[in-house]
Formats: C-alpha cells, sequence, structure tokens
C-alpha cells in the first residue's frame, strides 16, 4: 500500500511539474504582453493609446487575453495530456480526447461557469486551484470509467466510420466523469453556501488571511505558501491570486505590506527573489548548460518572469535549492519590513505593476532613491544565501551524472546493436541530463577550439592517430582518430561524442575541425614518411551530403597544396548512404580534388555490395568483428576470403581493423589480406608519437 501511495504521489507530482512545462510558452509570451501594455512610463502609454487609433494596444491586449488570460483553461488541457502521458494509459486519440474533455467539463463546473455572477478572471491565472483539481482529477476519472467499461458492449453504428464508432464508446466514462464533478460540485454548494469549488477555495483561502489582518506575519505566511507551492510545481501566485487582491492590493497609508511592496521589494527576477539565484550561477556555476539557461533566462527575469529558470535548473523538487528559494524572500521580505519600520524606506506611495524591473520599481514606489537601495542589499543578501546551495547542488549534480556515464554508453551501444536511433537528449533520468550536458560542453568546446585554434590553447579535443601496416612491417599510413577529454568525465566514448554532435547539429563543425587539424598534422607526417603516407580520416554520410562540406575540401587543398592520395576519407555510416546517381556524382567530385575514399566496417550496418558497383572506393575496411572472430569460425574465414578476392577484381585494397594477435595476422596473410590497423603494432597515439615510429 505504502509503495502503491508513493507511485501514486509521484505520477501526479511529474503531472503538476509536466503540466506546468508545457503551459510555459502561454505564461511566458502572456506575462511580457502584460509587460507591454502595463510598463509604467506616461510616454510609452500615451503612444500605446495614439499609435493607429490605439491598435498596437489592442494587438498587445487580445495576445494577453488569450494566453495568461484563460490560463486556467490551458493548465486544464497540459495536466490532463502530462497525466496521460505519464501513465501510458489511453493511447488511442479518441481515448486522449475523452479524457481531455472530461477535464475541462470538470474545469469548467468548479469554477462556476454556470453560475449567473460568473468572473471571467477566473479563467485566467486565479482559477488556478480548479485547473490543477481538474485537470488531474479528471484524469484519473476517466482512465478508471474507461478500464471499467471496457469488456461492456462496443457499440458499432452502421455507415459510420470508426472515429464516430469510438466517440459514441467513450459517452459513458465520459459522462460518469462529468457526473462525478456535478456531484462534488454540488454537495459543496449545499456545504458552504458557495457556488462552485472554486469560491470555496477563495474563501478559505482568504478567510486564513482576513482572520490574521493584514501584517508582518500574514506577509510573511503568504510569501511562504507563495513560495512553498512553487516548490512543488504549483504556480503559487496564481494560486492565492485572490488573496493579494483582496487582502494586499490596495495601498493603505500606514500599513507597511502591499502587494506592490511584496512585489517591489521581495520578487525581484519572480518569486523567490530569483534575480539574486540567477546571479549567484552565473558566478559561481561553472557547467556550461548553467550558463547557457543562465543567459537565455537573464532578460525574462529582469522583468520578474522567472519560469525559465524555476523549471530549467529546475528548482521544483530540487531539495537542495528548494531552501534558498523559501527562506530568501522571508530574509528578504524581513529586511525590507524592518527598513521600514525605523523610518529608512519610506512606504510604498504609488502601485507597481510586477514586471517592472528592479531600481525602477523601487523608485517609483517609493519616490525616493533609498528604494533603489534597499533593493541593492536584498539582491546581495540573496546572492550569499543562493550560492552555498548553487555550488553544492552543481557539485551534487556532477557526482550524480558520473554515474550515469556507463548507462549512457549502455544505451548508445544497445542502438548500435539493434540499428534503432534512440534520440539521446530526448532521454528521461540521469542518462538524458548527462546527454544534454555534454552536448553543451560539447558545443562551447568546438567553439573555444574553433576560435582559438589547437596550436595556440591545449584543446580538449585530441587528436590521435592509428598507424597502419603492411605485412612486411612498413608504416603505410594512419586513421585519424578523435578523443574528447572533458574536464569532468575524462575521455568520453568517441562514438557517444560523434551521436550527441549530430542531435545537437553540431556534426558538421567537429567533423571539419577533425579534418582540418588531421591534415595540418599529416604535413610534418609525410615530411618523415613520405609522399605514399595516406592519413584516413573519418567523415559521416550527413557531412557527406552538406553543401558546405565539397568547398571546405576545396579551400583545404588549396590552403596546404595537397596532394592526390595525400588524404584518405573514410566513410562511417550512421546513416545510410544512398547509392543513387547523385550520390556517385558527389564522389565522383570529390576524387577529383585527389582525395580518395574507404568504406569502413564492411559486411555490417548499412554497407553492401552496391558500393562497390561503381568503383568510387579505393580501400575497404573489414569489420572489426570478422577480425576477431578469424581464428574460431571458418565461415568468416570464407566471408574475408571471398572479399579479399572482390578487391582483387575490381581494385581495391583491403585492411583488417582489431588485429591484435600474430595468428590473426598470419591467418589474414594466408587469406591475402596484407594490411594492418591494430593493437598488434600500436593503439592511437598522438601525433609526436606516430612521428617516432619511423626511428623504431
Amino acid at each position: 500500500m505504502r509503495t502503491l501511495n508513493a507511485k501514486i504521489f509521484s505520477t501526479i507530482a511529474q503531472t503538476i511539474k509536466t503540466g506546468l512545462v508545457m503551459v510555459i510558452p502561454v505564461l511566458f509570451i502572456g506575462s511580457f504582453a502584460v509587460l507591454f501594455n502595463s510598463f509604467p512610463d506616461p510616454v510609452y502609454q500615451k503612444f500605446l493609446d495614439i499609435f493607429c487609433n490605439g491598435a498596437l494596444r489592442s494587438f498587445i491586449v487580445i495576445i494577453q487575453t488569450t494566453t495568461v488570460g484563460i490560463l486556467s483553461v490551458y493548465m486544464t488541457v497540459s495536466l490532463n495530456l502530462s497525466y496521460m502521458s505519464i501513465t501510458e494509459e489511453g493511447q488511442k486519440l479518441v481515448s486522449k480526447y475523452g479524457s481531455l474533455l472530461g477535464s475541462l467539463t470538470g474545469f469548467f463546473i468548479l469554477v462556476g461557469f454556470f453560475s449567473k455572477d460568473f468572473n471571467a478572471a477566473l479563467l485566467s491565472g486565479q482559477g488556478i486551484f480548479s485547473a490543477l483539481t481538474a485537470g488531474i482529477l479528471g484524469s484519473i476519472l476517466f482512465q478508471k470509467f474507461e478500464r471499467l467499461f471496457r469488456n461492456s458492449q462496443t457499440l458499432f453504428v452502421d455507415g459510420s466510420d470508426s472515429v464516430f464508432n469510438a466517440m459514441l464508446n467513450i459517452m459513458l466514462p465520459f459522462l460518469c466523469v462529468i457526473s462525478c464533478f456535478a456531484l462534488v460540485n454540488y454537495i459543496i454548494t449545499v456545504c458552504f453556501d458557495v457556488q462552485c469549488l472554486q469560491q470555496l477555495f477563495i474563501k478559505a483561502a482568504g478567510f486564513i488571511f482576513i482572520k490574521m489582518n493584514r501584517s508582518y506575519f500574514s506577509g510573511l505566511l503568504f510569501i511562504f505558501i507563495t513560495s512553498l507551492l512553487w516548490c512543488f510545481g504549483i504556480h503559487g501566485n496564481n494560486v492565492l491570486e485572490n488573496v493579494a487582491i483582496n487582502l494586499f492590493a490596495e495601498i493603505i497609508p500606514g500599513q507597511v505590506v502591499s502587494k506592490t511592496f511584496i512585489d517591489t521589494f521581495i520578487y525581484m527576477g519572480g518569486t523567490g527573489t530569483t534575480l539574486g539565484l540567477l546571479i549567484s550561477i552565473i558566478i559561481f556555476c561553472r557547467r556550461s548548460s548553467l550558463k547557457k539557461l543562465s543567459r537565455m533566462a537573464a532578460l525574462p527575469i529582469l522583468f520578474n518572469i522567472n519560469e525559465l529558470v524555476v523549471f530549467g535548473l529546475p528548482v521544483i523538487y530540487n531539495p537542495l535549492i528548494i531552501i534558498p528559494f523559501i527562506l530568501v524572500p522571508e530574509l528578504t521580505y524581513s529586511i525590507a519590513y524592518i527598513f521600514t519600520k525605523v523610518g529608512f524606506l519610506p512606504e510604498v506611495v504609488k502601485p507597481v505593476i510586477w514586471t517592472t524591473p528592479a531600481f525602477l520599481s523601487g523608485f517609483i514606489a517609493t519616490a525616493s532613491w533609498r528604494g533603489i537601495l534597499v533593493q541593492v542589499i536584498n539582491i546581495c543578501v540573496s546572492v550569499l544565501l543562493y550560492a552555498p546551495f548553487v555550488i553544492r547542488y552543481e557539485r551534487k549534480s556532477l557526482n550524480e551524472l558520473s554515474d550515469s556515464m556507463n548507462e549512457l554508453v549502455g544505451i548508445l551501444k544497445k542502438c548500435e546493436e539493434s540499428t534503432e536511433d534512440i534520440p539521446l537528449l530526448e532521454c528521461e533520468g540521469n542518462a538524458g541530463r548527462l546527454a544534454k550536458l555534454l552536448a553543451n560542453d560539447l558545443e562551447d568546446t568546438l567553439k573555444s577550439s574553433g576560435a582559438a585554434g589547437h596550436s595556440e590553447i591545449e584543446s580538449p579535443l585530441l587528436m590521435k592517430y592509428q598507424p597502419q601496416f603492411d605485412n612486411k612491417g612498413s608504416c603505410i599510413g594512419a586513421e585519424a582518430l578523435l578523443r574528447w577529454n572533458h574536464k569532468k568525465f575524462g575521455i568520453v566514448y568517441p562514438p557517444l561524442v560523434v551521436h550527441l554532435a549530430k542531435e545537437s547539429g553540431l556534426l558538421y563543425t567537429l567533423e571539419t575541425l577533425i579534418f582540418e587539424q588531421s591534415i595540418k598534422d599529416s604535413c610534418f607526417l609525410r615530411k618523415v614518411y613520405g609522399d605514399k603516407f595516406k592519413l584516413s580520416v573519418n567523415v559521416t554520410v550527413t557531412t557527406l551530403y552538406d553543401e558546405r562540406f565539397v568547398p571546405f575540401l576545396e579551400s583545404l587543398v588549396e590552403r596546404f597544396s595537397l596532394k592526390p592520395g595525400n588524404i584518405c576519407i573514410e566513410i562511417t555510416e550512421e546513416t545510410e548512404l544512398v547509392t543513387n546517381e547523385e550520390t556517385g556524382n558527389l564522389l565522383r567530385k570529390i576524387k577529383t580534388l585527389g582525395f580518395t575514399f574507404a568504406l569502413d566496417d564492411f559486411s555490417m550496418g548499412h554497407t553492401s555490395l552496391q558500393y562497390l558497383q561503381h568503383n568510387q572506393f579505393d580501400m575497404v575496411k573489414l569489420d572489426g568483428n570478422l577480425v576477431r572472430s578469424i581464428l574460431s569460425n571458418e565461415r568468416t574465414k570464407e566471408i574475408i576470403n571471398s572479399i579479399v578476392y572482390l578487391s582483387k577484381s575490381l581494385g581495391f585494397n583491403v585492411i583488417a581493423e582489431f588485429v591484435e594477435t600474430d595468428e590473426q595476422k598470419k591467418a589474414l596473410e594466408n587469406i591475402g589480406c596484407l594490411l594492418y590497423q591494430g593493437y598488434l603494432y600500436s593503439p592511437a597515439v598522438d601525433c609526436e608519437a606516430l612521428l617516432k615510429f619511423s626511428k623504431a
């Protein structure tokens, strides 16, 4: 029972979190619409009124009304969809739609849409409590009733399509859901003398605060409850908006606490004094993902819109950040209250819209520079309080993600074995978080490496070269291999680097950077090994088809005076190489520039004999699994023997990878494969070590 309850709580918590994230576009755009419509500048307000006869203001009002103006409706929808997705129920479209209808209808019942004195403001943030109740409860009830009636007789109507029949079959669960809402609402109206659940909530919340009257302690409690609700993914400001309006909205001379007082001196950057949190991240965090988040969130937070930080860090369900998120507003509230009581900070004399930036809001609210100074003090206090928690959170998060590296690599290896493409950046849990972290760090690494150049600073992108030998023991070439030495995780599994680069749109940048650095190093290698030394550079099919690739190769030939045959492009197939005329023309064009082609891991993955039809490949690399099993599997020998026979008749060379023992090398030599690469000769080494092979 305890396990079941924990599972239900976890599901509901995740539903609320995801549902709120899903309405971020509505919140974000709507909040800026409020800002643009209400910015406290008389000249600006006059401009809105006279520009095109008020057309601009009308445009902004439409956006505001249709976003935050009906926020609770969007919230009901997002919570329903979130719950259905998390529980993996109702996979059919009609089931999801039926559940959504039930939740929406339940919301309109709970919010009192049917009553004569219905207030349309309840469709905005003021109705969030009803939206939370209807969005989650409606989803749960619909699933229960649909499951209950699933085995009942299915109703079909001749001459109608499948959707029509399906909708007929969800009518009974839908009826049961809205009946439950109507019954609960009726009981509430009878017992508590209100017209709907929303009015009961407003009455209950208002009773708590009105009982206390407007005071230091009522303000403290209001801020605490608002912050606490946010920590669980509930938009506390919207839930308690009626309390804020009824109890704190009016500015009363002699009364310190008001909505403007709280918005101005406590909610700088939004609930939780998140401007201090953002500054702490900028100063103390080292993770590129957090730095990127802080850059994205900086502008909205200046206008007290903090959803990007609250859900992006995240704050919700994050114990380390929840502590200061609750404590900081309480402390800044107390500081501002004391400064007012002792006479240093003038009382608030003018209401200020909540989206007004800090410093400007402090001056407008108090008509004094001291309002700005108190805001500065509170921001500094918030930064100091957030700092140790932010530092510890980053350290703890990195340690947790370190343990997930094997899990992430394991997911990728399963993808490679099954040829199923699983987006790593969309994975849930720590594996997905690690993938996103690595993708962000890779982007920063590529930017710094591309800007500074490998020769000027030590780059974490290391070039290694695995030498290739003939059967006489002569080094005839090398394969360029990338190694990313991450500052926290060390050397990252190379296929993982390529996969993340592809998913995050960095693959072309990564591979051209590798290509250019390899060619730079090849200039030194050819001086030692001669012009016959061939350097192989891996290129994926995605980069090969990129329209920027051929001009890039042309520039390399010109800059480094490359001769035909110096560089071999080794095609790795993360996607299938299409064998058509367009591909053939592309390969021929690249070959005219002096590059040769090798086909990696031949006989595995997407590779096929079709690639050899048009004689575009100069070298074929045997898949490592074939080489490893050559001594234990007679059929492997026959397969390799067939490939070697093809190479002689079709005019391409064959090189064996993963040659690790003399026995493997001799078996390959007996078959006729005379070129080798593997640990028998050398692992991948840096350029300096490869140069020493010539003296060995």
